[in-house]
């Protein structure tokens, strides 16, 4: 099939390119939200110096040795995500709801009954928790005075023969479409300016190597949408100790499992009256899934009865991911006699399927204190410490991989955050409320800012069961990039998240 391509493709048969891999989606990998049981979310995780938490095994592995009975408990959280962009001026808002199991897991307590020696306690632990919900859906309208999509198809095609573009007798755009995806080290640029050029976007002066685009306009309305779905679960398999009355050691195996998928659209329209295209509708679903695992340390001590110190350290997680692409394209167009087309490119059974990479998150130290009020309440407070620069994507040898790990150290930097919570208890009831700030990894934080944000919540104590409610909010400002390449003006999004979480715990 498609012989006359060849002389085109062969130079690049050693290379391959992913559309998938850029900031954004490392990020998404890498970013790790304070979730969990109730308590521990109504003190915003500021946890690693109190430990007798099940949500704490996941930032300090000696947690479970401070239990002192064997524990059961599941969490179920809802969440209300709003976004507000701006686009050109242009803003719109959008509620997002969903909900859900979200924490379960337990501790197995064995006690030493010799009080000679040393290890009062070894205790056994599992969890698991949501650290990410993706679900989410943000809308970007607005009026783009620079950019549309021609420019992003062009982008790709510049440099690039156009004859290749055309179809010989008997071949299918879905033949080509997958011909270029199978055949060429830059087989997503071939596809995508493909497209371009089926879909009438732009057209080819062989005699004079031009492509020329079929959109005239000085401005044009997006109507751009981002709908996420999926989730991130972290386990941890914990075991851990207490040596004499004032030291607890602990260590995690910890096992990720993500599952994200992106629908990404965008309806183009308002070219001027001579334009011969008329709109566009583009669309793109990245299907992104794997797992990771990583090793974590942590202590906690007990100087005396009413101070804690803890500290944990953290692996980096090492993932192994796969990534699975479909598109689709409608253009509406006229011809030169005012003749009006509708070109459909439906590819959404055609599945890029890409060769697996890994993702190396940071490392990350944590640094805990806690002071406690006998049995009237308490204050913890944590310093957590990430070195973004060192994510890593790998394999190594991939030059699309090296420039993105250039972009990583040129555009990341090393980040602290800071959690403070606190407790008070009357009688079977206690009260709680935290404050959070998470340093974002952009240097540049006009890409993305902090994300600051308090919680509250109430727990009843009945013995040999707890119930505890709390509620979590947050508010980060992002910006949105719509393309890699061509129409890569972002929208500004400020992020407003709610989450209420209501968990049981059984003592036995």
């Amino acid at each position: 099939m498609k012989p006359h391509l060849l002389p085109f493709l062969i130079p690049f048969l050693s290379l391959w390119t992913l559309p998938a891999q850029n900031l954004d989606l490392v990020h998404i990998i890498t970013q790790e939200n304070i979730s969990g049981n109730a308590r521990y979310e109504a003190m915003s995780g500021a946890f690693g110096a109190l430990g007798g938490n099940l949500s704490a095994i996941h930032i300090n592995p000696a947690a479970s040795a401070v239990f002192i009975a064997n524990q059961f408990g599941l969490s179920t959280s809802a969440q209300s995500t709003t976004n507000n962009p701006s686009y050109f001026g242009t803003s719109t808002s959008t509620e997002n709801r969903n909900s859900g199991l979200n924490q379960i897991g337990g501790v197995l307590i064995l006690k030493n009954n010799n009080m000679d020696m040393g290890w009062k306690k070894i205790a056994f632990g599992f969890n698991a928790q949501m650290q990410s919900s993706y679900n989410n859906t943000i809308q970007i309208n607005g009026t783009n005075t620079q950019n549309g999509l021609d420019t992003y198809f062009l982008d790709y095609a510049a440099g690039k023969n156009g004859v290749v573009f055309g179809l010989n007798d008997g071949e299918s755009v879905r033949d080509v479409y997958q011909f270029f995806g199978e055949s060429t080290g830059y087989g997503f640029e071939y596809q995508q300016a493909f497209l371009g050029y089926q879909g009438y976007i732009f057209d080819y002066l062989e005699d004079d190597g031009l492509f020329v685009s079929n959109a005239i306009y000085s401005s044009v309305q997006h109507n751009h949408k981002i709908q996420t779905s999926g989730d991130k679960w972290d386990m941890a398999f914990t075991i851990s100790g207490q040596y004499n009355d004032w030291l607890y050691l602990g260590a995690n195996m910890n096992i990720s499992g993500i599952e994200y998928r992106q629908i990404s659209s965008t309806t183009e329209s308002g070219y001027d009256v001579n334009s011969p295209m008329r709109e566009i509708y583009f669309q793109n679903d990245l299907y992104t899934y794997g797992g990771g695992v990583s090793l974590q340390f942590g202590v906690i001590a007990t100087p005396n009865k009413n101070v804690r110190l803890g500290a944990s350290y953290k692996s980096p997680t090492w993932y192994s991911l796969k990534d699975e692409f479909s598109q689709y394209l409608e253009t509406q167009s006229n011809d030169a006699e005012g003749n009006s087309f509708n070109d459909v490119i439906d590819l959404t059974n055609t599945v890029n399927v890409y060769e697996d990479y890994t993702i190396k998150t940071p490392s990350e130290l944590r640094g805990s204190l806690a002071y406690i009020f006998g049995t009237s309440g308490l204050i913890s407070f944590d310093y957590i410490v990430k070195n973004y620069q060192i994510t890593h994507i790998g394999p190594n040898d991939n030059d699309v991989f090296i420039a993105l790990n250039n972009q990583i150290d040129q555009n990341w930097t090393s980040t602290s955050s800071y959690r403070i919570g606190g407790e008070y208890r009357q009688g079977g009831v206690s009260l709680r409320a935290g404050y959070h700030i998470e340093e974002s990894p952009y240097s540049n934080t006009n890409i993305l800012g902090d994300q600051s944000g308090y919680s509250f919540g109430i727990g009843f104590n009945f013995k040999s069961s707890v119930i505890n409610l709390s509620v979590l909010k947050s508010e980060q400002n992002r910006s949105h990039q719509l393309y890699d390449t061509g129409l890569v003006d972002r929208a500004s999004n400020d992020i407003d998240l709610q989450q209420f979480t209501v968990s049981c715990n059984l003592r036995f």
